[in-house]
C-alpha cells in the first residue's frame, strides 16, 4: 500500500521509473504500463526534477495512457527503459475492496519538445551560408517563438521540469526571440548591400562593355597632323 502518498491527494505529480512491461486494451483504446521503481516527486517550476521534493519512491505503479497520447511520451516503449511522467495523486479502491493509491497521468506537455525541436531548426537555418539562409523560415520561426512564450506562461505551475527549469526555459525565449529578429534584419541588411554592389559592378561592367564595342572613328588627315603637332608642342617627339 502506498500510504506515503495519502496526504497528497489531487496534487500535480512528477515521476520518474523504468518499464516493466506493458498491456494493450484496444477495446478502451489504452495501454496500461506497469512502471518499476517509480520516484514521484512533488512539482515546483523552479527546480530540476532531481532537486525536487520526493513523496515516495514505490515498488511499482500502473500508468494508464490513451493511444493517442503515446507520442507525448519521451521515451522508447522497450522494457527496462526509463520514462518520465506527470501525473495527478488519486486514492482508488481495490477489487478487493481494500483502499490504496496510485498517479493518474496527465495529459503531457509537449513544450520541451516543441522549442528544442524549433531551436534546432534555427541553428541549422543560420548555420547555411549567408544566400542561403531561409528568411521565410525565420519569419515563421519568429512567429513560432510568441505561441511558444505564451503557452509557458498557460502552462503556470504544472511544467515538467525534467530538463529546464521555467526561469531557464524563459531566458532561452527571451534569447530567440531577440537573435532570430535580429538575424533577418541583418541577414537582410548585407545582402541588399551584396545586390547592390553587384548592381553597380554590373552597371560600370556594362558601360566598359558598351565603350569596349564603340567603333572606333577614323582620323583625318589634318586631326593626325593637329595630334602630331600637339605631341611636339609638350615635347613628347
Amino acid at each position: 500500500m502506498r500510504e506515503q502518498l495519502s496526504n497528497h491527494i489531487g496534487e500535480y505529480v512528477l515521476c520518474r521509473g523504468w518499464i516493466g512491461g506493458w498491456e494493450d486494451m484496444d477495446e478502451c483504446s489504452t495501454r496500461r504500463l506497469y512502471i518499476k521503481q517509480p520516484t514521484i516527486k512533488r512539482a515546483n517550476k523552479e527546480l530540476l526534477f532531481s532537486d525536487q521534493e520526493t513523496i515516495s519512491t514505490e515498488h511499482h505503479l500502473n500508468l494508464f495512457i490513451k493511444y493517442e497520447d503515446l507520442p507525448d511520451y519521451d521515451t522508447t516503449f522497450e522494457l527496462n527503459q526509463p520514462i518520465h511522467f506527470t501525473g495527478e495523486v488519486e486514492a482508488y479502491t481495490r477489487a478487493n475492496g481494500t483502499d490504496d493509491y496510485g498517479v493518474y497521468a496527465t495529459k503531457q506537455s509537449t513544450f520541451a519538445y516543441k522549442l528544442d525541436r524549433l531551436l534546432t531548426s534555427v541553428r541549422e537555418t543560420t548555420d547555411a551560408c549567408l544566400e542561403e539562409i531561409d528568411l521565410t523560415y525565420l519569419e515563421s520561426a519568429a512567429k513560432q517563438l510568441d505561441t511558444l512564450s505564451g503557452e509557458l506562461e498557460g502552462i503556470g505551475d504544472r511544467l515538467p521540469t525534467f530538463r529546464k527549469t521555467y526561469k531557464e526555459y524563459k531566458a532561452l525565449l527571451v534569447a530567440l526571440e531577440w537573435g532570430v529578429p535580429h538575424t533577418i534584419e541583418r541577414t537582410k541588411s548585407v545582402l541588399a548591400s551584396r545586390q547592390h554592389r553587384r548592381q553597380m559592378r554590373a552597371r560600370q561592367s556594362a558601360v566598359e562593355e558598351a565603350k569596349r564595342l564603340q567603333p572606333k572613328k577614323k582620323r583625318t588627315k589634318k586631326q593626325k597632323q593637329d595630334a602630331i603637332k600637339g605631341l611636339g608642342d609638350i615635347g613628347l617627339i
